[in-house]
């Protein structure tokens, strides 16, 4: 239960971010916009994981959940007294109206189901699902959208799940828990420095450009990484690949809210997100399961 009001959390948070960020940008620099809160995301990904161990083995891991809590606490407070509405116009939801309305003239009667007349969660994820089947009938959208999902996928499967296996197998590079600990941060700071010029360069060169080598980087540092038996090839495998990562974190996002439009633009990243959620619980599974099915991380990791 408390994973899924996180998950709930999580999404509300992700999604509400990105939403005020496209609101204000316009498509000639939405990329470069967005691209501050990936960078910090990127470093929340490099530097969390020190912080929390650190809390907990001097504060506890109870503390620790409680120190959590209050800092989201306290950024919403922030965040209530620091932003503004950015949506034009009064707040309307469309699936309003749909469950009967209280109503008549003199005495107080009404028409109803007496349920106050109020959306339900029901009829906001059925109104969400019945505006994606128009948004994946546009190519522009369904590319970037399918390409996310898979994307994610990958990252499950690959990064999260065969990646720590690689760099640690007594075989191959032998990695220590400190020294995997310190190439993910290093992968997560390559990010961090170079979102924002990635982000520019899909401005200038256009979204659908920065997708595409962004995939290429990836696959080719997939492709290369079983063939590195030291750390300097590694470590460069590692640096494209997280290169390629920085152009998938802000273009598709970027892109499909420039293609959308104003008025289907949330249920757009909502679409963007389920896909890549999707993915991402499919992912470390599936491609867990082909690296057992086939006895070998190499080559999963290719077919990743």
């Amino acid at each position: 239960a408390c994973r899924l009001l996180t998950g709930l959390g999580v999404a509300a948070l992700s999604t509400a971010a990105t939403m005020t960020v496209a609101d204000v940008s316009t498509p000639l620099n939405r990329a470069r916009t967005m691209a501050p809160i990936h960078a910090a995301f990127s470093a929340g990904m490099a530097f969390g994981p020190a912080v929390g161990g650190m809390a907990a083995e001097y504060l506890g891991v109870s503390e620790t959940f409680y120190v959590v809590g209050a800092s989201y606490l306290g950024l919403t407070m922030a965040n209530r007294a620091l932003l503004g509405e950015t949506k034009a116009g009064p707040l309307v939801f469309p699936w309003y109206g749909t469950r009967g309305k209280s109503g008549g003239s003199g005495g107080g009667g009404g028409e109803g189901d007496g349920d106050g007349g109020g959306p339900s969660i029901l009829d906001a994820a059925k109104d969400a699902v019945s505006q994606w089947a128009p948004l994946m009938s546009d190519p522009r959208i369904r590319g970037a959208v399918l390409m996310n999902g898979f994307y994610w996928l990958a990252l499950a499967g690959s990064q999260m799940t065969l990646l720590p296996l690689m760099l640690t197998d007594p075989q191959g590079l032998a990695m220590t828990a400190s020294t995997l600990g310190k190439t993910y941060m290093g992968m997560s700071l390559v990010q961090v420095v170079s979102v924002p010029v990635v982000a520019r360069l899909a401005d200038d060169a256009g979204k659908p450009r920065a997708m595409v080598a962004g995939c290429a980087l990836i696959a080719s540092s997939m492709f290369a990484l079983p063939h590195c038996d030291s750390l300097p090839p590694a470590a460069a495998a590692l640096a494209l690949w997280s290169l390629g990562s920085s152009a998938l974190s802000t273009a598709p996002v970027s892109h499909v809210s420039d293609v959308a439009g104003e008025g289907r633009r949330a249920q757009a990243v909502a679409l963007l997100r389920t896909a890549g959620d999707v993915g991402f619980l499919v992912g470390a599974g599936a491609i867990g399961a082909a690296a057992d099915w086939t006895g070998d991380l190499d080559l999963a990791m290719r077919a990743g």
